[in-house]
């Protein structure tokens, strides 16, 4: 990594120095700004910089969507958005035997009590997009043909009721960058009759929940489900919250054994299957977001590393 540019790397030093490498291999892509990731100015204070124009900070990454919408007015910076590989979703806890939500009519019903893009406006203040499954549309594997699970609350009430739990309290775990879309979730399950308990995840997680949020890359393109769907599904996920699903690992199976094109078909199987068996509690696909400078032509990309190798200085 050394030859790549970090000139040098103290485990207590209060910053990262990287110089540009003239001889990087890849002369399109070869650094010309000397970076230094600062390691003291906070983040808000951050924020601040980039809107006041001060020169310190040029770019925040990862920013909240309450942070971005709170983004002063400004000419000196804005914020700036990139459609990652990631995908906010709900996991059910099925480990119980008793868990109502090892049935995929509840799941299904749970999904249908949500009004997804009111969550997104509200929830997020738009910063993302309502897709159909873990795939974001037009990447490999994602099926054109599929829709994300309409809004029905009067079906969902329906369903729930005859699952005997009308007015049952939910409880949702999540970080609290996504209280806000809890705090929405909780309200379209008020119009049915439910209500949700907001419990941060950074308390710990309870041994016993109803949906937990989280956040994912969705794929890669060497194993386009094996990321998300194996994690929530698989024999040997350690994220999974549910019983062995032998429908999921025979697509599974299935995919490891395809070639050519036939990877691709197989891919959109198993999207339509975690959909058709509600497998999760759908949401949407959120952006990565940035206070970007003014002063510089900053390119995101959508992997989750910090990349600046394509940032430029303007003038």
């Amino acid at each position: 990594m050394l030859t790549e540019g970090v000139s040098l790397i103290d485990s207590c030093s209060d910053r990262v120095v990287m110089e540009p490498n003239p001889t990087y291999w890849n002369p399109a892509r070869r650094p010309t700004v000397r970076i230094v990731y600062d390691n003291v100015i906070g983040k808000a204070e951050g924020i601040k910089s980039v809107a006041a124009g001060d020169g310190r900070v040029d770019v925040v990454f990862d920013l909240t969507p309450d942070e971005a919408k709170g983004f002063p007015a400004s000419d000196k910076g804005k914020i700036q958005t990139k459609f990652a590989k990631a995908i906010l979703t709900g996991v059910f806890d099925e480990r119980r035997e008793d868990s109502p939500w090892r049935d995929p009519e509840t799941r299904r019903a749970l999904n249908l009590a949500i009004d997804r893009q009111r969550v997104l406006d509200k929830g997020a203040h738009g910063y993302g997009r309502v897709i159909s499954a873990f795939i974001q549309p037009g990447r490999y594997g994602a099926d054109p043909g599929m829709s994300p699970l309409p809004h029905d609350p009067a079906a969902a009430r329906a369903v729930l009721e005859k699952a005997g739990l009308a007015g049952r309290e939910l409880v949702f775990v999540a970080s609290p960058t996504w209280k806000g879309v809890v705090e929405e979730i909780g309200r379209c399950l008020r119009e049915i009759g439910l209500s949700v308990r907001y419990v941060s995840d950074r308390d710990g997680v309870p041994d016993t929940f109803d949906v937990k949020l989280e956040w994912y890359f969705d794929w890669t393109p060497q194993y386009p489900v094996a990321c998300v769907h194996r994690e929530f599904f698989g024999k040997d996920a350690t994220l999974r919250q549910g019983p062995e699903d032998p429908g999921f690992d025979a697509l599974y199976a299935k995919l490891l054994h395809a070639t050519g094109e036939d990877v691709e078909d197989v891919t959109r199987e198993v999207e339509r299957y975690v959909q058709d068996k509600a497998k999760a509690l759908f949401l949407y696909s959120p952006c990565t977001l940035f206070a970007v400078s003014d002063r510089i032509a900053f390119t995101a990309y959508d992997t989750c590393m910090s990349e600046l190798a394509e940032t430029r200085i303007k003038g």
